[in-house]
């Protein structure tokens, strides 16, 4: 039967050639790209796979660049010290002509001067060669770390060293390990020194509160040291007591009468000489030298008291009295010692502390840096009668009493000192908001009066006195939000009350973390910093230093800086040929470290280019198209379409019967 709705055979070549289409559409598309895999839904499977092999090639491409960097980084640092050694090679050189006896003065002059610049020179170097930025030889760096492999753990460190002049034995360090206190202080703890209120290197100065009674008599300076060394494991720092006393110069000894040294009876003697040995014999606890100058000075290494006493001390040139010991500060480790007050001015919670503690221990606050922190300036400005000494240098008069004409007077000598000083003031106010109406315009700092009366938080207060202008004094507030007065150059702040005091201030904190009652006008002093321009020894001098808030202090046994090779002798020269041989075996094995670094990035990266080689040929078999495979599937596709397209032709035809019968 011959029926119209019949269209089997036009559908069946419709749906055929809808296939062959998508063949030849899918194998056009994996031609086209190269994959077999296009899309999610080509294969589901493979999916996960391909993301983390793609993953995995990207990381290990990148981990050989950073191999790459790696061994960049070793190649330059050992060109460095290719010319380092260079250098050191012509310093034994000089070392071995200096050995020679026959050059003059002058001769070896040249030596040395041709010497000292190549070492100049070493220490450029070390601060010139550097990798992106990074110093790889000036000691700033101890090491790098590149991540050469794909995983977290895959990283290769490569350690740097330090190999400037100083570092390789040939110049003096600059700067001060160990910190001599002045004479401590008689005290009586009884009133409790927490051990938290010193700090050493940020740490508690003592291992527990203390409450002895340290006054004139008690060995003081010894007492120190075993309470300060308690709580070493902490603060890494040792310290040592010892106690020196010196007479004056006597030209000829006549002794009327004997005298006491630590309640020891000292014998008439006729001459110095003798003295010192009745001293020996007699005194326990104190040895006695001679000097040149006819003076005589008594020490011992224990800090404890010396007293003299007796009869006729003065005839042998001592003055009767206990004097307490000195202490000597380190660090076990050889850095700079940082001690101070736990105050919040230097960063601390609380004002647990006072530089007065320290001062008690015969310090000044010294940072890690060795910058010198005085106490509170005196009330007096300097006169040229005034013996106060920095590095042996005398310093002159100010032109005030405050730390910042005081700080002038120092930095006029700087050239001779080569210590700078800066002054800083810092007042802390303890406010009452309510009272703020109160005070209106009753209170002034520095003279000018200030309007507090419609203020009602602290930054409206600090608002107010900014606005006043006072000099270089600017309000602020610290970490606690309380208000705090600064003076970067030192100035003096006064602050006063024309109404009644106590309304509105209700208290402050002067620079040292003290609380100072509020009166119709309190004057509060500032401090110095001292700061050497090379961070050497900065010694503090003299029976007035006290004008400037500092404690005699020093260090004995600050390096001394410069080259440590000499050749003004032929017996110098030859002895720094051991020292010169040490600072090229030195490089040498420095030089030997990057090489095998190098090495083993090598031998890192060899792996690596294998790695991602077997991964990308492993994502090539999963996603690459089989061209021959996918040409085959594309020309059968277009044949089998070209048909069905024909065999549809031949099937619509069919519509021809229908016409020629209705017809």
């Amino acid at each position: 039967m011959l029926n119209i709705g019949d269209l089997t055979a036009s559908q069946f070549i419709q749906r055929n050639m809808a296939n062959q289409i998508k063949e030849i559409t899918q194998s056009t598309e994996r031609l086209s790209s190269g994959k077999r895999i296009n899309s999610a839904s080509d294969d589901p499977s493979s999916i996960g796979p391909i993301s983390r092999l793609n993953a995995q090639i990207l990381s290990l491409h990148e981990a050989i660049s950073n191999g790459g960097e790696g061994k960049l980084l070793t190649q330059t640092a050992d060109s460095g010290l290719s010319s380092i050694n260079n250098l050191l090679s012509r310093i034994r050189e000089l070392a071995v002509q200096g050995g020679s006896t026959t050059l003059t003065t002058a001769d070896r002059n040249i030596l040395q001067v041709e010497i000292d610049s190549y070492l100049t020179e070493i220490d450029a170097l070390t601060k010139l060669i550097n990798f992106n930025t990074i110093k790889l030889l000036d000691g700033s760096t101890d090491k790098v770390i590149f991540l050469v492999g794909e995983n977290k753990d895959d990283k290769v460190s490569i350690e740097l060293v330090k190999s400037n002049s100083t570092a390789l034995g040939l110049s003096g360090a600059s700067g001060v390990k160990e910190f001599t206190s002045g004479r401590v202080t008689s005290f009586n703890y009884s009133s409790n020194l927490a051990a938290s209120d010193i700090k050493i290197n940020g740490q508690n100065a003592l291992a527990a509160t203390l409450t002895s009674n340290l006054t004139s008599g008690n060995n003081t300076a010894a007492a120190l040291v075993t309470a300060i060394n308690a709580n070493s494991n902490n603060h890494g720092a040792t310290v040592t007591g010892f106690n020196k006393l010196t007479s004056a110069a006597k030209s000829s000894l006549s002794m009327s009468d004997t005298f006491t040294i630590n309640t020891n009876v000292i014998s008439v003697q006729t001459s110095l000489e003798n003295l010192v040995t009745e001293i020996n014999q007699e005194a326990g606890g104190v040895t006695a030298t001679l000097n040149s100058d006819n003076t005589i000075t008594l020490s011992n290494t224990t800090g404890n008291d010396i007293v003299i006493g007796g009869n006729a001390p003065t005839d042998a040139g001592f003055t009767a009295g206990t004097f307490l010991g000195f202490i000597k500060l380190e660090n076990v480790d050889g850095t700079f010692v940082k001690i101070e007050a736990m105050t919040k001015a230097n960063g601390y919670a609380s004002n647990s502390g006072n530089i007065d503690d320290l001062a008690r221990f015969g310090f000044n606050e010294v940072d890690s840096s060795t910058v010198i922190r005085s106490d509170l300036v005196s009330t007096n400005a300097l006169t040229a009668s005034h013996d106060i000494k920095i590095n042996d240098v005398a310093i002159g008069a100010s032109d005030g009493a405050s730390a910042a004409a005081k700080a002038i007077s120092i930095n006029a000598v700087s050239t001779s000192t080569n210590v700078t000083a800066s002054g800083d003031n810092l007042v802390t106010l303890d406010l009452n908001f309510s009272e703020a109406s109160t005070a209106a315009s009753n209170i002034s700092i520095n003279g000018n009066a200030i309007n507090f009366g419609s203020v009602t938080n602290e930054t409206e207060t600090i608002t107010a006195i900014n606005n006043a202008s006072i000099g270089d004094i600017i309000a602020s507030a610290n970490s606690s939000g309380e208000v705090q007065l600064v003076s970067a150059s030192g100035a003096d702040i006064v602050i006063a009350h024309g109404g009644t005091a106590g309304v509105f201030i209700d208290g402050h904190t002067d620079a040292t973390g003290a609380t100072i009652s509020v009166g119709n006008s309190v004057t509060f002093k500032g401090q110095i910093l001292l700061t050497h321009t090379a961070g050497d020894v900065i010694k503090i001098s003299g029976d007035d230093i006290g004008e400037l808030g500092f404690q005699a202090q020093a260090s004995s046994s600050a390096s001394t800086p410069g080259s440590i090779i000499s050749v003004s002798s032929s017996s110098n020269a030859t002895s720094a040929l051991t020292t010169i041989d040490t600072a090229i075996n030195t490089v040498a094995n420095t030089r030997a470290k990057f090489g095998a670094s190098e090495n083993a990035i090598d031998h890192r990266l060899s792996y690596l280019l294998d790695a991602k080689n077997n991964s990308t040929s492993r994502l090539s078999k999963i996603e690459d198209a089989d061209f021959a495979l996918e040409t085959a599937r594309l020309t059968k596709a277009q044949i089998m379409s070209k048909a069905a397209s024909s065999m549809l032709a031949q099937a619509n035809a069919n519509g021809e019967v229908f016409l020629r019968l209705i017809n």
